[in-house]
């Protein structure tokens, strides 16, 4: 009853409007769990919660990315990395029609040519992988890194964000807290970021603190997380 009398308190006053996540549908959550919500996020910070997704990353087993980079004329990029920890990762990318498929195994990197053959060469064999709290390494052929987890990366670059407060937000991912970050950085409008920097919007769980969805700016490139420590099998490709 406590809790429902101050819910309703918070109610009365109004809330961020839920920020643009580009091909992620955003719609308003159950009542019940946007209620909970708001009242816990007036309890704690932006850094805190990216902290507290950092931590929860850390000791996943497994998780899914699929990253949409729109393109301007044409179909959006599509990537969808596959993640077994600590070392085994496969990626996907679509376009149209066209599809492209790597595979990394430890110490190996497999890509699949034109031709359908596949090629492999010895690459570092740890370091690259996006397990614990490293971002890993793009897609063989990606254009703005797709593959790398924008989580840790925004979450190494935290103490030069300003983090505010968003919407809680029900997505086809999941119900999730909206933090609206401004990414200043040292020199960056000589590197065309602009005098405002980069805005990136991240929305987290609020059960399991894990990221549901990163977007940058108005969302023409977005990542959205699923199957966390879901079994994925992973196999090195027929040479």
């Amino acid at each position: 009853l406590v809790l429902a009398a101050v819910g309703l308190a918070f109610m009365g006053r109004s809330q961020a409007p839920a920020a643009a996540m580009g091909a992620i549908g955003v719609k308003a959550p159950g009542l019940a769990a946007g209620l909970v919500a708001r009242v816990k996020a007036r309890f704690t910070t932006g850094q805190a919660e990216i902290q507290r997704a950092l931590e929860a990353k850390k000791t996943a087993r497994s998780f899914r990315m699929k990253t949409l980079l729109s393109l301007h004329p044409g179909q959006p990029l599509e990537t969808v990395t596959e993640v077994s920890c600590p070392d085994h990762e496969r990626f996907t990318t679509t376009i149209g029609e066209r599809a492209f498929h790597a595979v990394r195994i430890g110490a190996k990197a497999y890509v699949e040519q034109q031709d359908g053959k596949w090629s492999v060469q010895e690459t570092q064999p740890s370091g690259w992988s996006p397990c614990g709290d490293a971002p890993g390494e793009p897609a063989p052929w990606a254009v703005m890194n797709e593959g790398r987890d924008p989580s840790i990366v925004l979450a190494r670059l935290i103490k030069n964000a300003e983090v505010t407060r968003g919407a809680f937000v029900g997505t086809n991912a999941g119900d999730c807290q909206q933090w609206i970050l401004n990414l200043k950085m040292l020199g960056g409008a000589a590197h065309g970021h602009g005098e405002n920097g980069l805005r990136y919007t991240v929305c987290i769980a609020p059960g399991s603190h894990l990221p549901v969805a990163v977007s940058m700016g108005s969302g023409g490139l977005v990542t959205t997380y699923y199957d966390w420590n879901q079994p994925i099998e992973i196999e090195a490709p027929k040479m």
